[in-house]
């Protein structure tokens, strides 16, 4: 039932929100005030748990647009002199209002999408009230196994002589042909991380399983790029404490620290310390977060329609079957690549991240037609978070967070991507090993995990 309260707020909220969107349409630099009503809406519906989608959704936003914008003016208002060899290759002053509309657009519709869905429409009860107790030698053994196959992949693609001399080119030229071994690596590895965070939550000796952890986060991080890799199976490490955290504005402040402290060392690590001093990795982070800059390529060189790429989903395995040719696309942003930046396709196989609203434009005429597939993977999002965080089923909690990490790649990508087939081949792995793996004691003393701690019924 709405209550005043809720009218009061979201009549404060549009007294805010519309002025804005006017400053972005008349203004210069519209993508400043764009930026204000991404932090605007963040702020006035902040979620109050910590696994919350949204803060995902605002995670994407603030990197892409709200870092990347705000910096690129900084640097301009200062009259900067860039200094990377490349030069300034974003230029947040001259984006189209096609764009900015359609980021707000695309924004507003999922956050306020995953407000709705990921409410619980009456007070949570939690699937597992028993305290759970991790099998040891479930744990043990899918640590060892993942860790044993990284080596095996490393010993496999290119040697462990090339991934620790020559890091950078070895990750992205000579890991293909190992999809099937690295996805294997991914399941089994999300699952013992996360073994190993619920074993660390019960544990009264913390140090020595924490220590252990990041010992193994850094070996499985190594051959999926690190930065990205680790952030993401920390979160994966983290999840059974953010069940029940509650978000608070420092919580987000410090999170956001950490992600650029992470960020930093990762970049250091994946590019042998080439952005190390301030303002070349500055520079990066204004140019890294390219993608808006890219979809505004695409809105000013070309009209908006209907389902032009979505069959790239069947591409893939159509290749792998041999029933379509290998230099067919099975990905936007490969075929964008190929277009754009030819080389580094040719050279690397590399891509460029063109953002969702790319396909959104390209297959549901952007606005007019893209809220329904938001809607629609809102409700799937809101289902997820539902069961696994307000419910507390750790069965489902690592496929959650697989999909609540997800969200950033979906933002920089499509809804529906090739690799879907393999997500539900892992997500059902996972599902079984945990059930293994994690067992009912209800004897266990109150010191150890519960499951489902008086989950909020707010989201």
């Amino acid at each position: 039932m709405i209550q005043l309260g809720d009218i009061a707020k979201l009549l404060l909220y549009l007294v805010v929100l519309l002025p804005l969107t006017f400053l972005m349409a008349v203004a210069p630099w519209g993508s400043a005030w764009l930026s204000v009503i991404i932090v605007w809406t963040y702020l006035m519906y902040r979620p109050r748990n910590v696994l919350h989608p949204n803060n995902m959704v605002f995670a994407f936003y603030g990197l892409y647009i709200v870092l990347s914008s705000s910096l690129n003016l900084l640097l301009y208002l200062i009259d900067w002199d860039y200094v990377l060899p490349w030069g300034q290759q974003v230029f947040w002053e001259t984006m189209s209002l096609t764009l900015l509309f359609q980021a707000e657009f695309t924004f507003l519709v999922l956050f306020f999408g995953l407000y709705w869905f990921c409410k619980s429409p009456h007070r949570s009860q939690p699937l597992f009230r028993e305290s759970m107790q991790v099998k040891p030698a479930w744990r043990n053994g899918l640590t060892l196994l993942s860790v044993g196959l990284v080596f095996l992949f490393m010993q496999s693609t290119a040697g462990l002589n090339a991934w620790i001399t020559d890091y950078s080119f070895t990750y992205l030229t000579k890991r293909e042909g190992h999809g099937l071994l690295n996805v294997i690596i991914i399941a089994l590895g999300n699952v013992a991380v996360f073994l190993l965070g619920l074993e660390t939550f019960r544990s009264r000796r913390k140090w020595p399983v924490v220590m252990a952890a990041l010992l193994v986060m850094m070996v499985l991080s190594y051959i999926g790029g690190v930065k990205s890799r680790f952030i993401f199976l920390l979160i994966v490490f983290l999840s059974p404490w953010f069940m029940t955290m509650k978000l608070r504005l420092r919580t987000v402040f410090g999170l956001g620290i950490s992600f650029f402290v992470l960020l930093y060392l990762g970049t250091l690590i994946r590019t042998e310390g080439f952005y190390a001093s301030t303002p070349f990795f500055v520079e990066m982070l204004v140019g890294y977060f390219n993608a808006f800059q890219l979809h505004d390529w695409i809105v000013t060189s070309r009209d908006p329609g209907f389902l032009q790429t979505v069959w790239q989903i069947f591409v893939k395995p159509l290749q792998i079957l041999g029933m379509m040719s290998p230099e067919a696309s099975f990905d936007i942003s490969v075929m964008l690549t190929k277009e754009f930046f030819p080389e580094q396709w040719e050279n690397e196989h590399a891509t460029q991240q063109w953002p969702l609203d790319t396909e959104l434009y390209l297959n549901y005429y952007g606005v007019w037609l893209s809220w329904l597939p938001l809607t629609m993977y809102a409700a799937l999002q809101g289902w997820l978070y539902r069961h696994a965080v307000l419910r507390g089923n750790l069965y489902f909690m690592p496929i959650f967070i697989m999909e609540f990490q997800r969200i950033f790649s979906t933002l920089r990508g499509t809804l529906i991507p090739w690799e879907t087939p393999i997500y539900v081949a892992q997500y059902l792995l996972i599902y079984q090993l945990c059930r293994m793996a994690i067992r009912h004691n209800p004897t266990m003393n109150s010191g150890t995990l519960t499951c489902g701690l008086q989950p909020s019924t707010r989201s």
